[in-house]
């Protein structure tokens, strides 16, 4: 029985790794152009924006080569993906978001449209990506979907609530005079507690669902 979680844990299936290949090759060479344009379209050179789209090709590459088997990460192969995940992630913020943006701005309009597109392409990787991590992971542990059901029902009203604060703002503890009002006070303190609850129940369920599927090995399972 542990031979098979073992064979499962240290190979990904093909299908998921030529899905991470083709990702990676996308993202790679979505970084070229403003590697190009960094170097002197922009009056100088924007090293900030450079940089950054050196990272995501540099982590394409890397990540491409674990696909590939040129690098072995043995039962680690969604960790590899999440790294990338993540350069993915500072470079769509601080690369393009900020650095990009601020140096198209105003003088460059046939450029500025590119900057939502590529944040947006960045974006759609990072979820693909995402995905085929947590299905690679999942698919070791048949409890895991259960645990993330669980997650999933808990953390509903957190992610609702979010959203309502978002749109209609914090609830006020002040009433139409401007004095602090006793009712909504201790509402929104139970309120921010019932949050807190459901947040952390909703989280520990999430983390248990990776726990369950890549188990620690322990001194029985190695004997």
């Amino acid at each position: 029985m542990s031979s098979n979680n073992d064979n499962m844990t240290e190979s990904s299936p093909a299908v998921y790794r030529f899905a991470v290949l083709a990702l990676s090759v996308l993202a790679g060479l979505s970084a070229l152009p403003w590697m190009y344009l960094s170097i002197g379209q922009f009056g100088g050179f924007a090293w900030g924006l450079f940089g950054f789209e050196l990272m995501v090709l540099l982590g394409a590459i890397m990540t491409a080569m674990v696909c590939l088997g040129r690098i072995r990460v043995a039962g680690a192969f969604p960790l590899a993906v999440l790294c990338l995940v993540g350069t993915l992630v500072v470079a769509s913020v601080f690369g393009i978001y900020v650095d990009a943006r601020n140096v198209v701005g105003s003088n460059h309009p046939s450029i500025a449209p590119w900057v939502n597109r590529t944040l947006m392409f960045y974006l759609l990787i990072i979820a693909g990506l995402s995905v085929i991590a947590m299905l690679d992971v999942y698919r070791r542990s048949t409890r895991s979907w259960g645990l993330v059901l669980l997650g999933g029902i808990f953390l509903v009203p957190v992610i609702a609530s979010v959203v309502y604060i978002q749109q209609r703002g914090m609830p006020t503890i002040t009433d139409a005079s401007g004095e602090l009002n006793a009712v909504r006070m201790i509402g929104v303190i139970i309120g921010g507690l019932i949050f807190g609850i459901f947040l952390s129940i909703g989280g520990h369920f999430m983390i248990r669902s990776f726990e369950v599927a890549l188990p620690e090995k322990t001194a029985a399972d190695e004997a």
